[in-house]
């Protein structure tokens, strides 16, 4: 469960010992160390360790069995009825009155994703792994409270990266209330702008069946406004007072992402906000190349499960800086996180438009029409070139390294020591990634929430351990239940829109020459004048021009091999009229690997800045993140880690 060079540091912070009644001589010891969980388990003098790394978990939550429906007989309860509630900030006064007198535990529910890999030959993937550690060490409930409270505390602190209360680990915490309030994570919520029309128009299906879980699963709290028309979230980041929010998710394709950067740069306090608020970004686009771009350069299995692996990156919130391109046309000026095109590659993207309700495909399929009917561009091509940087050819592909043994697998546990055990006779199921269970629905309420009696799993265990002045009962079992894991966690979060007082026009406005743009100052000339002696500059006709500063433009497109994500270079693609038709089939199918920088006739070179000048008999398209400006004189220059991004 955790890599092989994930060592629990000996630091243990929380620790104890669990026996299995139906195993002679079988017990583990459960310890809660700086970065992981780690388990030992001893079985007739034999011993095996399993672990889970602190990076893998994401959240945990505290939860008791409501009291028995009417009727049910008290010695015989059926266990499908007894529904399981959210403790962590309820009044002991009201848990007392609410919940069952006859089951003094409490269920620490852990959510983990691991990498996991089946066979030699597939590609690893994360999938959910959820521990259910039951305390039922004391008598009381309260006590077993207290003790569940502890481990949880100090879990989200180790997630979160903070220091850890010196009194957390004294076992005579003072007010139970107060540690079952206690928090570490931010009040502020997160603003999600949603595009429901994005890639095969289900992005508000996708979120609430694949990244609400998981939000809810980290107690990541946030608000969700639904996009209505062009450029609605560019003016709702203008407008608004989003430092209400402590970071702002783009759940759509790379073009929601492109109106927020811009917002913010029509805001005086531009720079403040890309300070305070790192980006994030949900892909359920057709393009989707910043999302892949962020989990190629952290390593992670993004092909198997992107909408996984983003939400992960979105809850772990590590922040990691990114490169912003300025971008002035005659008309307008712009913010960039992602490429410039003209030619080829810019007319499959934009001209593609119209197989939209295919998805990614529409790509591949216009890719083909376009080659068929070649174009070609004239004009002019000046780059600033980067100083001592060199092309490093990398055949680098998407098979990741990451491993994890077939025999780190934790053994999913029951006690039959108790009456709510006593019906649980399925077999262990295999734990289950979050998109495999998006067809269930979201309850509307917490107390909808029942634990099924085919939904706990594993081996019987009990404790039985004593220390002075209290006597110890069972108290550890691991579950993979769907459902006690899947809405086991109360939401405050919302949807909502922006009251639309105005015109629902408003968006569709182009008089982009009107707008504001702030930002940092140019160090470049005015677009009409003469570019610098120092610059590099390509006269003649085209295929393709193309800047990136990203690995990816799409999940299946690594144009940039060895860009990162603020390195301060941007890669410009020239590749000069005169090749065949063969030699751009070859570089349109290379794209996919990043072998493409190996063919004849393609040339890459690492720039600082740019400028491209189409001649006036030329048409044709020239995007920036994948959206069409005005055809005409454009040039770019990069300003490294301007922004920050969440990543895993």
């Amino acid at each position: 469960m955790m890599e092989e060079d994930c060592q629990v540091k000996s630091n243990v912070l929380l620790e104890e010992t669990f026996y299995i009644t139906s195993k002679k001589n079988t017990y583990y010891k459960v310890k809660l160390c700086d970065n992981g969980l780690s388990l030992h388990k001893e079985s007739n003098g034999a011993k095996k360790i399993e672990k889970i790394c602190i990076s893998d978990i994401i959240g945990c939550r505290c939860m008791r069995l409501k009291k028995r429906n009417a009727g049910n007989c008290i010695c015989r309860p059926s266990l499908s009825k007894n529904n399981m509630k959210d403790v962590e900030t309820t009044n002991i006064n009201e848990q007392l009155n609410t919940w069952d007198e006859y089951d003094t535990s409490t269920y620490l529910y852990i959510y983990s994703y691991i990498s996991k890999k089946k066979r030699v030959k597939t590609a690893p993937r994360r999938e959910r792994l959820t521990l259910t550690l039951r305390f039922r060490t004391f008598d009381k409930y309260e006590d077993n409270l207290r003790e569940a409270s502890k481990w949880r505390l100090v879990i989200k602190c180790l997630i979160n990266n903070i220091s850890i209360p010196k009194n957390i680990i004294n076992s005579n915490y003072d007010s139970l209330n107060d540690l079952l309030n206690a928090s570490t994570n931010d009040h502020k919520k997160l603003l999600v702008l949603l595009n429901p029309k994005s890639g095969p128009g289900r992005g508000r299906e996708l979120f609430q069946q694949r990244i609400h879980p998981i939000l809810s699963e980290a107690e990541k709290p946030y608000d969700v406004h639904i996009t209505k028309y062009p450029n609605y979230a560019r003016e709702f980041i203008k407008t608004r007072d989003i430092y209400q929010w402590n970071g702002i998710i783009c759940v759509g394709g790379d073009g929601i992402l492109f109106e927020v950067v811009n917002g913010i740069f029509e805001r005086q306090d531009w720079e403040n906000v890309l300070k305070k608020l790192p980006l994030g970004v949900i892909p359920c686009g057709s393009g989707n190349g910043l999302a892949k771009s962020i989990a190629y350069a952290k390593d992670e299995p993004y092909d198997t499960n992107p909408m996984l692996i983003s939400a992960l990156s979105v809850v772990k919130c590590q922040i990691t800086p990114i490169d912003i391109i300025r971008v002035e046309t005659i008309n307008q000026i712009l913010y960039s996180f992602l490429s410039i095109g003209w030619g080829i590659i810019a007319d499959i993207d934009i001209e593609s438009e119209r197989l939209r309700a295919i998805g990614g495909q529409r790509f591949f399929v216009w890719s083909v029409a376009r080659l068929l009917s070649l174009r070609r561009y004239k004009g002019v091509v000046s780059y600033l070139p980067c100083d001592n940087t060199h092309i490093i050819i990398d055949n680098k592909n998407n098979n990741y390294d990451k491993t994890i043994r077939d025999d780190a697998i934790i053994t999913h546990s029951k006690s039959y020591d108790d009456e709510i055990d006593k019906y649980c006779d399925s077999g262990i199921r295999e734990s289950k990634s979050c998109h495999n269970v998006h067809d269930d629905q979201v309850p509307n309420d917490i107390d909808d929430l029942y634990l099924d009696g085919d939904e706990i799993n594993g081996e019987n265990i009990a404790l039985e351990t004593g220390f002075e002045g209290r006597r110890r009962l069972d108290s550890f079992y691991s579950a993979t239940s769907r459902k006690s894991a899947y809405f086991s966690t109360g939401s405050t979060s919302s949807f909502r829109s922006m009251e639309n007082s105005d015109n629902s026009q408003k968006g569709n406005d182009n008089n982009n020459e009107n707008r504001i743009m702030y930002g940092p100052p140019t160090t470049l000339p005015a677009l009409t004048a003469q570019v610098p002696s120092n610059w590099t500059k390509i006269e003649g006709e085209f295929i393709s021009v193309h800047a990136s500063y990203q690995s990816h433009i799409g999940q299946d497109c690594l144009i940039a091999p060895q860009a990162k994500l603020a390195d301060g270079v941007i890669w410009l693609i020239i590749i000069k009229a005169g090749v065949k038709r063969s030699v751009i089939l070859q570089f349109l199918l290379a794209l996919s690997n990043g072998s493409h920088v190996n063919i004849p006739g393609v040339d890459m070179i690492p720039v600082k800045a740019f400028r491209i000048e189409p001649s006036e008999s030329t048409s044709g398209h020239i995007t920036v993140d994948g959206e069409e400006v005005d055809y005409g004189p454009i040039q770019a220059e990069v300003f490294p880690s301007l922004a920050n991004v969440m990543s895993p």
